[in-house]
């Protein structure tokens, strides 16, 4: 009889589940499907404007496209006064402007270089080539791409390359200064804020490539001011070809690490701690070094593989302030099993995504391994794969439809800062953070954004700058017999025991910004949960 009740139990939910997500999606497509025709509707093609010339000395300019520009740049577009590329419009070509600012919202195949004015890259805007600033700045949106370099520089910092003109190795004084002004402009300030380290100072270098000797640098440094540690990483590569570049590499480490970036990134993590006293992410100190492979097969794909050799320590709360969090405490980092990590990896990626932080089509996978054996030297023996695999699909005009599907297992004795988590951001927002943990994990995000702008609703002035969306989340963890294979472990899948929640939420343009409202269906006592997003979920 029990049996037979809670299988009504579970019927009931489900209907309930249905209904009311078809509900919901009748109201939202009343209010929202795009007007009569708008589907068909064409919009109309930008126009690239040239405004008045503003006084910019042309030896400048003619120094400027000699430094930076292959060959002199002889068949480069030139345009003098400000500049727009619309995003339904493409260039071919080097494009220098003169004397003005310039917008980029399209796509340029080559390099951009402006002498006297400001580059702004919209969220869509893609340039393959470099983007160069002399006597101006960049300023890039979430979304936009640049196959190379992004430098800024000004007049006054180029004695040298006025000297370079008058040498008899001209070609290679200017191939070697632009490898040294990529050097030195690739150097940014990293700020962070946690409750094991509280406040990180330090520099980044992103991996760049230099030509001359076909070897990539990459590394950062800084203090963590509570935790009272440096912290480091640094390495090198060396490369073979450009489209299908093949890669050999090695770093030390020695840093505070996390398995939660997946949930929450670094930067919105770090806004979070220091100003509502919340850490969202959990830590542990990762010291040791890697070597690895690398191989690209074209721009979208890419696989690595290679041996690690880490110390893995316990990492205990040091932060204690807030801006805003009151008295509130920051939640304890949990205990780790210490010791000696010795492990093969490899690391699968796929990002087809128009857009690495804020797309609308394409796909992204990610498919991670990692093996550890006592024969290898190591304290640990455990097998761990995690495949994360997501689909963005315009459905209309102005509506989209989101996609993931994220699933973890093991073999052998899991460490605990290896277990898989589920709950809160990112998974099910209806529960609590990381409110289930197993050495299994199944989780499928769905997500139908809707533009306000392009509906029914674009005539006023506030809510059309939103999107709207619909959520539903549905994932569970569990404990499975170390000695299951990796997949073996899902013959325990018991479907009954998946966790679900449904939401709305309200975003800004790009789908970043958001605020979540979001209800676990298992029980109906619980209070709806509202969250606050500088991301998407996903």
């Amino acid at each position: 009889m029990m049996d037979m009740a809670t299988t009504r139990n579970q019927i009931k939910q489900l209907l309930f589940l249905v209904l009311v997500i078809v509900s919901l999606l009748m109201v939202f497509w009343l209010l929202l499907s795009p007007q009569a025709g708008a589907a068909e509707r064409q919009e109309e093609p930008a126009v690239l404007a040239a405004a008045d010339t503003s006084e910019c000395d042309e030896r400048l300019v003619q120094q400027a496209i000699s430094d930076y520009l292959e060959s002199g740049g002889p068949g480069a577009a030139r345009r003098s006064g400000d500049f727009e590329l619309a995003a339904t419009d493409s260039l071919s070509g080097d494009l220098v402007v003169a004397g003005g600012d310039v917008v980029i919202a399209g796509k340029l195949h080559g390099t951009l270089l402006v002498v006297c004015g400001n580059i702004t890259l919209t969220s869509t805007a893609e340039v393959t080539g470099d983007v160069v600033a002399v006597a101006g700045r960049v300023k890039r949106f979430a979304g936009s791409r640049i196959g190379g370099d992004q430098i800024e520089t000004s007049p006054e910092a180029r004695p040298f390359l006025r000297t370079s003109r008058h040498r008899g190795k001209r070609d290679w004084d200017r191939e070697w200064n632009r490898r040294y002004r990529r050097f030195t402009t690739s150097f940014d300030m990293e700020l962070r804020y946690n409750r094991v380290d509280g406040l990180y100072l330090g520099g980044l270098l992103p991996r760049k490539y230099y030509g001359v000797a076909n070897v990539g640098l990459f590394g950062s440094g800084g203090y963590g001011f509570k935790a009272k540690r440096w912290q480091y990483e640094a390495g090198a590569e060396l490369y073979y070809g450009r489209r299908f570049r093949s890669i050999l590499g090695a770093e030390i480490h020695d840093r505070t690490d996390s398995e939660d970036e997946w949930i929450i990134p670094r930067d919105e993590n770090t806004a979070a701690a220091l100003l509502l006293k919340e850490d969202f992410q959990d830590y542990y100190r990762r010291k040791g070094f890697s070597l690895y492979g690398r191989q690209h097969f074209g721009e979208d794909i890419k696989w690595t593989a290679g041996y690690r050799r880490d110390d893995l320590l316990d990492l205990e709360n040091r932060a204690v302030w807030s801006l805003f969090g009151g008295k509130k405490k920051f939640r304890e980092n949990p205990a780790i099993a210490a010791g000696k990590l010795v492990s093969y990896f490899s690391e699968f990626n796929w990002d087809g995504r128009d857009h690495r932080r804020a797309p609308r089509r394409g796909w992204f996978v990610q498919l991670l391994t990692e093996f550890s054996r006592p024969s290898f030297d190591s304290d640990y023996d455990f097998d761990r794969i995690i495949l994360d695999a997501r689909r963005y699909i315009p459905i209309g005009y102005g509506r989209n439809l989101d996609l993931r599907l994220r699933t973890g297992s093991s073999r052998g004795e899991l460490p605990p800062q290896f277990l898989f988590d589920l709950g809160g951001l990112s998974s099910l927002p209806g529960y609590r953070l990381k409110e289930f943990t197993g050495n299994r994990m199944l989780l499928a995000n769905l997500e139908y954004r809707m533009n306000a702008g392009r509906s029914r609703l674009h005539d006023l002035p506030i809510v059309s700058e939103f999107n709207l969306i619909l959520f539903v989340d549905s994932g569970m963890t569990w404990f499975a017999e170390g000695n299951a294979s990796l997949t073996g472990a899902f013959d325990d899948l018991a479907w009954n025991r998946l966790k679900t929640d449904v939401g709305v939420a309200v975003t800004d343009n790009d789908g970043r910004v958001r605020l979540n409202f979001a209800k676990r269906t298992d029980r109906g006592f619980d209070d709806l949960v509202v969250t606050f997003r500088l991301n998407r979920n996903f």
